[in-house]
């Protein structure tokens, strides 16, 4: 197996805060003091690191925003992500407290054409959900991690080189309790190599049996059994956020974050959707509730973010918006438009459904209308106005008739019919009996005509003409 961490160093504060321009850092109290887990940008840039206590990150910077850590959003956001990574394989860990998510590519390089083009597919991924990450890529789970606190480290490709691969690393970032590498850092244990040299029985009788299990699991000596991350059948995210928000900007980042994720659950299992349900949560009033529909089964982020976005400029809400629920129940086998030299009409029709799908999130679900078929043998009964396209065709055959519809114009009877007649008889339940022969005949000027004799009264009517 070969896989690929990815470290997450400000999860926290990316989940909460990712629009923030200003300095803000995640607090969590640790037995009597607020410490800082995580800081933003404009915080690190003003000295503002984790591990310092809230007075004194306070001292350092008066304009520091301080925002509780709520671990169940983090919770949400990595299983989120979880799901986002099932398009690059099946198996999938993640750790909530190291902030770090496992996949496993090695049984996927082949689909990917190598370990280059699936990294670059991951990295690029990443940061479109505006996640910074850091990639570590080796055949066990810890050494994987352990990779990801030097991201220039070339990756690990198998376990006979993995032992002194890792040997030039700091001891602090091995994942064993602080106070064991403190008291390694005063033995001047300072490296990876000089741990993994120092007699295992020693260490499982000074620190205890898990230090030793760890480091077997770090080379591969002993198997890493732990639970793997299970997709959802149905889509469901919540997004909280750290302020409730005024402005459409200000909603639009976290949104188009949700949809890139759904993007990869949807392409993860291979599906795709026409309906996505979404609710903005109000403090005070119900939630605003719309539906983001399309003409066709679609998985493309960009697309479904740019309907709604259209979607959103023309609803109005109530109160400031405190969490969004983007929820998907339904889906369908995706549309793929395979390339052809010759002929370009499907692209051209995904281009018309395109168009459809933002017209009708401009105007309105009910704005875009289209002509359909209706169950009613008579010719001026058997079409209607309809709001969604019919995805499946009519099993049976069909006459030949033509699409250019007259009202009945009286006519004197013809002489050059062609064919045999096609009897309609219907509308005897409303009270608009139609009994009725309909023949094909060429007129004098070579148009082609099509009448019908009404058997009721022997009159010839014109009904249709073929351009």
């Amino acid at each position: 197996m070969l896989w690929a961490a990815l470290r997450f160093p400000h999860f926290a504060i990316e989940i909460r805060a990712p629009r923030d321009e200003g300095p803000a850092a995640i607090c969590e109290r640790i037995r009597s003091q607020r410490i800082l887990i995580a800081a933003n940008e404009a915080a690190r840039g003003r000295g503002i690191q984790p591990g310092l206590s809230a007075p004194q990150a306070l001292l350092k910077e008066p304009d520091l925003k301080l925002i509780e850590r709520a671990k169940s959003d983090e919770r949400r956001s990595l299983r989120a992500l979880a799901d986002w990574a099932l398009q690059f394989s099946s198996t999938i860990h993640q750790d909530l407290e190291r902030w770090l998510l496992w996949i496993e590519i090695g049984a996927s390089l082949r689909y990917f054409d190598g370990l280059a083009v699936i990294g670059g597919h991951i990295a690029r991924g990443v940061a479109e959900l505006r996640y910074h990450a850091e990639l570590g890529v080796a055949p066990t789970l810890e050494a994987a991690a352990l990779l990801t606190f030097k991201p220039d480290a070339a990756p690990v490709l198998n376990r006979a080189s993995l032992r002194a691969d890792l040997t030039a690393f700091p001891a602090q970032h091995l994942h064993i309790k602080d106070d064991i590498k403190e008291h390694l850092r005063a033995s001047g244990v300072a490296t990876v190599g000089a741990v993994l040299d120092l007699p295992r029985s020693g260490l499982a009788r000074r620190f205890g049996p898990e230090v030793t299990q760890y480091l077997q699991r770090l080379l591969g000596e002993a198997p890493d059994v732990r639970p793997h991350h299970v997709g959802r059948t149905r889509y469901r995210r919540r997004y909280d956020f750290a302020d409730p928000i005024h402005s459409l900007e200000a909603l639009l980042f976290p949104l188009r974050r949700v949809l890139q994720e759904l993007e990869g659950f949807l392409r993860g299992r291979d599906v795709a959707v026409q309906r996505v349900e979404i609710a903005l949560k109000h403090r005070d009033s119900p939630p605003t509730s719309f539906t983001l529909h399309t003409s066709a089964p679609i998985r493309d982020a960009h697309r479904l973010f740019a309907l709604l976005r259209e979607k959103l400029e023309r609803i109005a809400w109530a109160e400031p918006v405190t969490d969004v629920i983007v929820e998907a129940n339904e889906f369908q086998p995706p549309e793929i438009i395979q390339g052809d030299f010759f002929d370009e009409s499907e692209r051209r029709t995904a281009g018309w459904i395109a168009l459809l799908d933002k017209l009708r999130a401009r105007l309105g679900e009910d704005a875009v209308r289209m002509l359909g078929l209706q169950d009613d043998h008579r010719p001026e009964h058997a079409w209607c106005i309809q709001h969604e396209s019919q995805n499946e065709s009519p099993e049976e055959i069909l006459p030949d008739r033509p699409l250019w519809l007259l009202t009945p114009r009286p006519i004197a009877r013809p002489s050059a019919l062609i064919g045999t007649p096609e009897r309609i008889e219907a509308g005897w339940r409303s009270g608009e009996q139609a009994l009725r022969d309909y023949y094909v005949c060429i007129s004098e000027d070579g148009a082609r005509w099509w009448l019908y004799r009404d058997l009721s009264t022997q009159q010839w009517y014109l009904h249709g003409l073929w351009g």
